[in-house]
């Protein structure tokens, strides 16, 4: 089975990934109505991968905390920078990554 992907965020953000053929896309607007098609996203059986902007996760707060500890293995979230780049001091992924793996990976470049 393949799974769909969807992505939550600013006009822009969402309009590239539209562009590149994200089937499903939402431009947050108000919280309620986020969150409410962000419910749909996690109980779709056909998405796999939910890409949200960290400025968008940040505005959900607690609520979408709520909703990442009840949801199922599948879709998997992922929070992303948005259209100025903006991505939060502390990685979730390379956190999720240390925990999981119990070592940090760190990338360096040639020269450094």
């Amino acid at each position: 089975m393949s799974f769909k992907v969807a992505a939550i965020g600013d006009r822009d953000t969402v309009a590239g990934f539209a562009l590149a053929g994200v089937a499903y896309t939402y431009i947050h607007s108000k919280k309620e109505e986020t969150l409410a098609k962000l419910n749909g996203f996690l109980n779709s059986r056909e998405i796999g991968l939910i890409l949200l902007t960290h400025r968008v996760a940040e505005e959900l707060g607690f609520e979408l905390r709520q909703m990442i500890q009840k949801k199922k293995l599948l879709p998997m979230m992922l929070r992303i920078p948005d259209k100025t780049g903006y991505a939060p001091k502390t990685d979730e992924l390379r956190d999720l990554i240390r925990r999981t793996v119990g070592a940090e990976i760190i990338v360096k470049r040639e020269g450094e």
